[in-house]
């Protein structure tokens, strides 16, 4: 029995151009957000100015050894017993993990995807902090860009009170329009490769109740950024 549905497929597969009103796609877009600087420092600036709009925090840093001592700064300030972490390899800080430890810090990669999953969300509850690093940083609207993978659960963006991310400067790039070409030129990796992807633009937040606007409904109430040069 051929239903509507199978009717309407048919016709769009038989027409050669379906939609014949249909303008073609432009050649260029015209950016959503204006930026007139694109160097890596003025992207930085950016960024830490969006950034603190939305009322995260970012700090700058230079190399390695900088990026660590913040990341055990930030973990101390939050009296962090328990962490919900990426695995190290897709933080891009050298030899973070033992000096995180050192602090007596729990370090837990959070795994889910068993026959215990109620009885591991009830003990991830407890975490104060999560860590990540991300895909990209977008500068124009202080936008981190974080994919799910191996090694690279979601839970640590949306379970603990407070994110940490870590972003090399490479990783900032100047608008969305820049993410979006990248996939394009690449074939598409964060959706073909990830269950999800997330665009983080500050704490959560919502206007609903009363229309006042309050952080941390729905996941961190606090974002912290640490940008790597």
């Amino acid at each position: 029995m051929t239903t509507s549905r199978d009717k309407i497929l048919s016709k769009l597969r038989a027409a050669k151009q379906p939609f014949q009103d249909a303008p073609p796609r432009p050649q260029t877009y015209k950016p959503v957000t204006n930026l007139d600087d694109n160097s890596p420092d003025a992207l930085v600036e950016r960024f830490v100015s969006e950034m603190t709009l939305l009322k995260g925090e970012a700090f700058v840093v230079e190399g390695d050894n900088a990026a660590c001592e913040k990341v055990r700064e930030l973990l101390i300030a939050h009296n962090t017993t328990r962490l919900l972490s990426w695995d190290f390899r897709h933080i891009p800080v050298k030899n973070l993990e033992n000096p995180i430890r050192d602090l007596g810090i729990e370090i837990i990669h959070p795994d889910i995807h068993d026959e215990f999953r109620y009885e591991t969300l009830v003990t991830l509850e407890t975490a104060q902090v999560g860590l990540t690093g991300v895909d990209f940083a977008i500068a124009a609207t202080g936008t981190l860009v974080v994919s799910t993978g191996e090694g690279k659960p979601r839970i640590p963006t949306v379970l603990p009170p407070v994110h940490i991310a870590v972003v090399a400067l490479e990783q900032l790039i100047p608008r969305l329009e820049n993410w979006i070409a990248y996939q394009r030129a690449n074939g598409l990796p964060s959706i073909h490769n990830s269950a999800n992807v997330c665009f983080i633009s500050g704490p959560s937040r919502t206007g609903d109740i009363e229309k006042q606007l309050v952080l941390g409904m729905h996941g961190p109430g606090q974002v912290q950024v640490i940008i790597k040069k």
